[in-house]
């Protein structure tokens, strides 16, 4: 049977696709389960139950019995047909296999069987196979509705033999789609390999820069956990040093209660005495008391000369405690003083996104050469647009910092700019703007160099220069570095934002040394 006229008999009236789970009615008519109950929960009621295709009407609701017979022609009809997206081959008469192939010379698609013939006999070995297509229409050139197999190179379109021999096209110059491709993408495809190769590179400096800074963490976390641990005994002994001059002072402070208040006792206990005596002889006759009172009156008389002890406030004298916590207060500075010290010596290294594009970094980001090809970046705003400079990643807003570089080339600047320096322009080379303070050296020259003012220097070669930064004092310094430090220049000024190294480099290159 033909698929189409199947098609139909397996279509419900309804929904007017083909059947999902088919049911029949008294009248024999089927429909799809869920089709039916539609419809009925619409339109029945009492007495109104009908077939939609016959219109017979039923009392009451007719049982719905699942049409088996139809179910297993739907199921073989679904089987039989092309997986969905899928190209059907045109050589199959009935249940038609999926094309694995479309031959645009015969402008056919081919199942697996049907495509032998075209890899088996010569007479097909010119015929161009491709992924099955539903529809060449679009590969058809419009005007003599055959293939287009060339492309012409003057008017960047694809066209057919026709045009290429009696068409508009037959004097321009025309390459195969092969040759077109090769020639059309060869350039885009560079580029692309070129921002691959950049991407590999960038993705080499990722892991190389999460090497390195796991390797800074650790390193990181071992000076500065012994660095606490150390602080943590110090804190521990000022702590027993300080509670131990609180007990001795408390000691001392109530010894002399004591002293005081034994002396004070024993003199209570003398009047107390003399008290008794007194009034044992009171008891007596006048006579008794006459004859003895005169030794007693006498230790009256002595009892009262002596001066009552002249108790003092008693406190707390806690001037050494004082002290002691002052000097640990003091030593306290110096620990953080430490502490800051170990985090802030982080290495340097230059910030491949402020790299201006004749500049290549090396893999450590610690040296930079010149170049006279520019180098495939991707656009930055903070990248230098106009001059082959570049800063380094890290930045200075406090304390006192220095490092050292290795210039070679007779053209470079080496200084200090801060965050806000222009990126683009002649104000954005480094000593040409108020936000940079820079050495420079030129062929024979050598000069310090600020806001466009040049402040020529003794020459030297090649030299190694060390950088000094000292942000609250407002200072930069360059030395040349030999067996000591010779001073070739200092800046004064005041910082108000967060300052880089800086490297201007127009010939060979620099390298960063040590810091701290």
């Amino acid at each position: 049977m033909d698929p189409a006229a199947l098609e139909d008999e397996l279509t419900c009236a309804e929904c007017l696709q083909v059947y999902q789970d088919p049911v029949i009615l008294p009248c024999q008519h089927s429909f799809c389960l869920k089709c039916i109950k539609r419809v009925w929960a619409h339109t029945a009621g009492p007495g109104r139950f009908e077939c939609p295709q016959c219109r017979r009407k039923f009392n009451s609701r007719p049982s719905l019995e699942r049409n088996f017979t139809l179910c297993n022609i739907v199921e073989k009809y679904n089987h039989s047909q092309p997986p969905v997206g899928h190209v059907a081959c045109d050589y199959c008469d009935s249940n038609p296999n999926p094309a694995v192939k479309t031959c645009l010379k015969c402008e056919i698609s081919l199942c697996s069987p049907h495509l032998k013939p075209h890899l088996r006999n010569k007479a097909f070995s010119g015929h161009t196979l491709i992924e099955p297509v539903s529809d060449l229409t679009g590969r058809q050139c419009p005007d003599h509705k055959e293939i287009q197999k060339f492309y012409c190179k003057d008017d960047e379109e694809c066209v057919c033999v026709s045009c290429a021999i009696i068409g508009k096209h037959k004097s321009h110059t025309l390459l195969s789609l092969d040759e077109a491709i090769k020639v059309k993408l060869e350039g885009e495809i560079e580029k692309l390999q070129g921002v691959q190769q950049n991407c590999s590179n960038r993705q080499r400096d990722l892991e190389r820069s999460e090497a390195e800074i796991k390797t800074r963490v650790n390193e990181l976390k071992g000076k500065l956990s012994k660095s606490f641990s150390k602080w943590r005994r110090k804190l521990g002994e000022d702590e027993k040093s300080t509670l131990k001059l609180i007990d001795e002072e408390g000691l001392r402070a109530l010894s002399q209660i004591r002293r005081y208040s034994e002396a004070l006792n024993k003199r209570m206990e003398q009047i107390t005495l003399i008290d008794g005596e007194t009034q044992s002889l009171v008891l007596k006759d006048p006579l008794s008391f006459i004859q003895n009172s005169k030794q007693l009156l006498s230790r009256v008389t002595e009892t009262q000369r002596v001066t009552d002890p002249d108790v003092p406030a008693l406190t707390l004298n806690l001037s050494n405690v004082s002290q002691l916590i002052q000097k640990s207060l003091n030593g306290w500075e110096v620990y953080h003083s430490d502490i800051l010290g170990i985090i802030r010596k982080t290495p340097l290294s230059l910030d491949p996104k402020t790299a201006n594009c004749n500049l290549i970094l090396s893999d450590d980001l610690r040296s930079v050469r010149w170049t006279e090809h520019e180098q495939p970046q991707p656009p930055h705003p903070e990248r230098f647009k106009k001059y082959p400079q570049v800063l380094c990643s890290q930045s200075f807003s406090s304390g006192s910092h220095s490092w050292d570089v290795d210039t070679d080339g007779n053209n470079w600047r080496i200084g200090l700019v801060c965050q806000s320096v222009e990126r683009e322009g002649v104000k954005s080379e480094f000593g040409n703007n108020s936000k940079s303070w820079c050495l420079d050296f030129y062929v024979d020259s050598l000069s310090a160099v600020h806001n466009c003012q040049f402040s020529p220097l003794p020459l030297i070669r090649n030299p190694r220069i060390q950088v000094q930064l000292n942000y609250e004092a407002g200072t930069v310094s360059f030395h040349q570095v030999t067996d000591s430090l010779r001073q070739l220049h200092t800046f004064q000024t005041t910082f108000t934002e967060p300052v880089f190294p800086a490297f201007h480099c127009r010939n060979k290159s620099l390298k960063l040394l040590n810091s701290s």
